[in-house]
């Protein structure tokens, strides 16, 4: 049962990053939410854990829309200034 090279040599496709990126979205919202509620509760034990948590937030979110909004057919995406085919 080899699943893990599997999943590794599949090609990103337009539909796998738009599930990844909302996925990363959604999980990062979450771990705000998370973050929020505890802030009302316990307010100094979430502000010793914001140094580590709203980076990673941060991160998630931004990674997750850039996924989301990438079009991995058109190869302007990835090829950049200097490649782009006229």
């Amino acid at each position: 049962m080899d699943v893990l090279p599997d999943l590794a040599t599949r090609p990103m496709t337009v539909g796998r990053s738009r599930w990844l990126g909302r996925g990363l979205m959604a999980v990062a919202a979450l771990v705000a939410a998370w973050w929020l509620r505890r802030l009302v509760r316990r307010p100094l034990i979430s502000l010793l854990l914001a140094p580590a948590l709203l980076p990673a937030v941060v991160l998630g979110l931004w990674a997750g829309f850039t996924l989301n909004v990438m079009d991995w057919d058109e190869p302007a995406d990835f090829l950049g200034d200097e490649g782009s085919a006229a």
